[in-house]
């Protein structure tokens, strides 16, 4: 027998099974120990169905930025029919479920978003969200799902496990900055973590295919501030444009003028946006409004771009301004660093997203993207990875953020078999010994 097929030969005085070219040994009391060897990629591929039952009643019950208790209720419940330890109103709506392994050992933390999007729901499939305008439209759904499988696997096997994972499902990360609150309400310093692994499912990557595992050793998603701003006028008659401070056309000239300070004051090798997404002003044709309304983005991966368009941006309105007799109001929120993975650590994820999803579907991506994401504050706190899964089509599915967003639920067992064998081999110090 070649030992290459891996065939036990049991008999009753002990087991001869052959692993990796060699052989071994076991005695009749080592047998129980035996076949409790762990596979996750199977046992994930076992829980599907689960993972799709707990993604669709989320998707149901969508809760915007804090306000998600329905879906804490039932995270919390989930975890503690599985005994395990469960702490709730962290960064205030959080959950964090705490896997103690029978042996001490390092800690390692797994990230799960849970909030939802202010959007109506376009899409027709028999789970639809119960709620009017709110979503899940970027996958958060799913990402709850996989951080449920995780904590269910995880309990399965916290006998053999050595350390401790931590699975924090956190609220508040569509602009809400809830990473950063729960942080700062001591999550890291009160578990002592020392690394952490996330994940987003769906097709914010063109480079990724269904079930394809997207990594960077470094930046891969940019930094965020939102601005809003209000240009204030005189308004009057529109047939009499000579008593008045046009607000229309000073803001027409203001978002012209700012999009030249990403073509010709960013660096070229600099990637920067700039996104006047709303404009609001005026009420009818023929009345010159007193203001206008302007709310948009920024984004950025080099600090040196980012502190250009953060200074630059009021600087250029005051002066336009001011040329033309406006007023104006100017804020820029504290926004989102980039999300910059530690290349040390995502060299370890790389082996075991090899070992799962295959050699083949395992990309170094040669762009990141422009989205933005808060798990960037767990990474700048610990080192860590975070990694894209590809879960649909970008050429014909809707993008994220739309109505009618939704991703292919095949992909859930294979999230969640990434999250839980990096928290497994980390836990029992693998990550360690390879550094």
């Amino acid at each position: 027998m070649h030992p290459r097929r891996q065939k036990k030969i049991i008999n009753c005085v002990s087991i001869l099974y052959y692993r990796q070219g060699a052989c071994y040994y076991l005695s009749v009391s080592k047998i129980a120990e035996a076949v409790k060897i762990r596979d996750f990629k199977q046992e994930a591929k076992d829980i599907q169905a689960k993972l799709v039952e707990w993604r669709r009643w989320c998707h149901r019950r969508p809760g915007v930025g804090f306000a998600v208790e329905e879906t804490a209720d039932y995270i919390a419940a989930r975890l503690e029919d599985w005994g395990v330890e469960t702490e709730r109103g962290v960064g205030k709506t959080g959950v964090v479920g705490i896997v103690r392994g029978s042996r001490p050992g390092p800690t390692i933390g797994v990230r799960v978003d849970m909030d939802a999007l202010p959007i109506q729901e376009e899409n027709t499939h028999d789970f639809v969200s119960k709620y009017p305008g709110k979503m899940h439209a970027c996958g958060h759904d799913g990402h709850i799902a996989m951080g449920l499988g995780t904590a269910r696997l995880l309990s399965r096997h916290r006998q053999d496990l050595a350390g401790t994972v931590i699975i924090i499902f956190q609220p508040g990360e569509e602009g809400w900055r809830g990473a950063k609150a729960v942080i700062d309400d001591g999550v890291l310093q009160r578990h002592q973590v020392e690394a952490i692994v996330a994940g987003h499912i769906g097709t914010l990557s063109p480079e990724l295919t269904l079930g394809q595992v997207g990594i960077t050793f470094g930046p891969i998603m940019a930094a965020v501030n939102n601005f809003e701003a209000w240009v204030i006028g005189r308004g009057g008659h529109g047939a009499l444009p000579h008593n008045t401070v046009d607000p229309v056309v000073i803001s027409a000239e203001i978002i012209t003028a700012w999009q030249r300070i990403i073509s010709r004051e960013i660096p070229p090798l600099y990637p920067a946006v700039l996104t006047v997404g709303q404009i609001q002003g005026g009420s009818t044709h023929n009345i010159i409004p007193t203001e206008v309304y302007l709310q948009g983005t920024i984004r950025y991966f080099h600090q040196s771009a980012g502190d250009i368009l953060r200074t630059r941006l009021e600087e250029v309105m005051a002066g336009i301004c001011k040329t033309w007799k406006a007023q104006y109001k100017f804020k820029l929120d504290q926004g989102y660093p980039p999300v910059i993975n530690d290349p040390q650590f995502t060299k370890f994820f790389r082996k075991i997203a090899a070992s799962l999803a295959g050699p083949e579907n395992v990309k170094v991506l040669e762009f990141p993207t422009m989205v933005s994401e808060d798990v960037s504050f767990f990474l700048q706190a610990v080192p860590g990875t975070f990694f894209l899964l590809g879960a649909g089509n970008t050429g014909t599915d809707s993008p994220h953020h739309h109505g009618r967003f939704d991703f292919d639920e095949s992909i859930l067992w294979l999230g969640t078999a990434l999250l839980t064998e990096t928290a497994w081999q980390y836990a029992e110090g693998k990550y360690q010994q390879c550094n």
